[in-house]
Order: C-alpha cells, then sequence, then structure tokens
C-alpha cells in the first residue's frame, strides 16, 4: 500500500487556516466605575458601576479582575471576583453600591475589567 502524500498546496492551505475557538461570552462585556464608596466594618467598599453588554444573548455572573498600583511605593494590588448579576442582550445597566473588595483611590491608581461571564 502506497504512503498518503498531499500537494503542497493543500498542506499549506491547511496549515494557514486558523481553528475557530469559542469565544468567552465575556468578551464582549465592558465595566466602567463611576462611584468609589469608602467601606465599612467589614473592609468591603461599594461601587456604582456600568456594565455594556454587546452580545446578542443576555449574560450573568460577570467576573472582574481589578489590577491598582499604589502611589506610594509601587505596591501592586489585585483583586478578583464575581458579580452576580444579569444584563440583558445589547445593553448597557447602571448597578448602584456593588460590593468590591475596598481599593483606596486616594493610594492607588487603577482600572477593572471583565474576565469572563456565562451565558444568561
Amino acid at each position: 500500500m502506497k504512503p498518503l502524500v498531499f500537494p503542497a498546496t493543500i498542506v499549506a492551505l491547511l496549515a494557514a487556516t486558523p481553528i475557530a475557538a469559542a469565544a468567552d461570552p465575556g468578551d464582549n462585556v465592558r465595566i466602567a466605575i463611576e462611584k468609589w464608596r469608602k467601606p465599612g466594618a467589614n473592609n468591603a467598599g461599594t461601587a456604582d458601576i456600568i456594565v455594556t453588554n454587546d452580545n446578542a444573548f443576555a449574560v450573568k455572573d460577570i467576573r472582574v479582575r481589578c489590577d491598582y498600583m499604589a502611589k506610594t511605593g509601587g505596591r501592586k494590588i489585585e483583586t478578583e471576583q464575581r458579580l452576580a448579576l444579569t444584563v440583558k442582550a445589547k445593553t448597557t445597566k447602571l448597578f448602584k453600591k456593588t460590593k468590591f473588595p475596598f481599593i483606596d483611590t486616594d493610594a492607588a491608581e487603577g482600572s477593572c475589567k471583565v474576565t469572563g461571564a456565562v451565558q444568561g
């Protein structure tokens, strides 16, 4: 039996064709923090956040990662959490007083981004 031989053009075409990976619903979700509020006794602050869902479906359980650098000394502060929120398809929604691990914005500069979500 002869071994299978493919013409060079077919091999080149197969090598150049990207394999499509399933996108996470969180890839089309953005978050903006409008206002921080200082924490109470349990060291959890609250924030007013705006969540934009550009997906063609609703999303929920939005995972957020916040990275901050301390203004004095450059210490990196990282937080991650899951927000039990639901945002309809192709909408922007304001959520007031959402609980967050508190970051003192007078002592640190940084931002938060969506790292994932679940189709809801």
